[in-house]
C-alpha cells in the first residue's frame, strides 16, 4: 500500500469517526433541562413557594449555554467532515493523475 493510499484510509477513518461523533450530539439533553426550568418558573403559579423561580431562572440559563457549547461542537465537527472530505478528494485526484501519467 503506498503512503497516498493509507492517507486515503487514515482520511476515511477520519470522516466516519467525525460523523459518528456529529450524530452523537443530539440537543435532547439542554432541552429537557429548559423544559425543567420553564417548570421551576411555573411553580409559584402552582402555589409553591417563590425560591424556585431563581432555581429555574439558574437552570434555564446553564441549560441555554449548555446548548450553545453543543451546537458549537456540532459546526466544528461538520467543518472538520469537510475539511477531511476535501482532503481525500484532492488525494483521489491527485492518485488518478499520477496514474492516468503512468498510462
Amino acid at each position: 500500500m503506498t503512503p497516498k493510499e493509507q492517507r486515503i484510509e487514515l482520511i476515511k477513518n477520519s470522516i466516519a469517526e467525525s460523523k459518528r461523533a456529529r450524530g452523537g450530539s443530539r440537543q435532547v439533553g439542554p432541552v429537557m433541562v429548559i423544559s425543567f426550568g420553564i417548570v421551576l418558573l411555573l411553580t409559584p403559579m402552582m402555589g409553591f413557594s417563590d425560591g424556585f423561580v431563581g432555581l429555574g431562572v439558574i437552570t434555564v440559563l446553564l441549560a441555554m449555554v449548555w446548548a450553545y457549547s453543543k451546537s458549537r461542537d456540532a459546526t466544528q465537527l461538520k467543518k472538520e467532515i469537510y475539511q477531511y472530505e476535501w482532503d481525500l478528494y484532492t488525494i483521489e485526484r491527485d492518485l488518478e493523475k499520477g496514474n492516468m501519467k503512468t498510462l
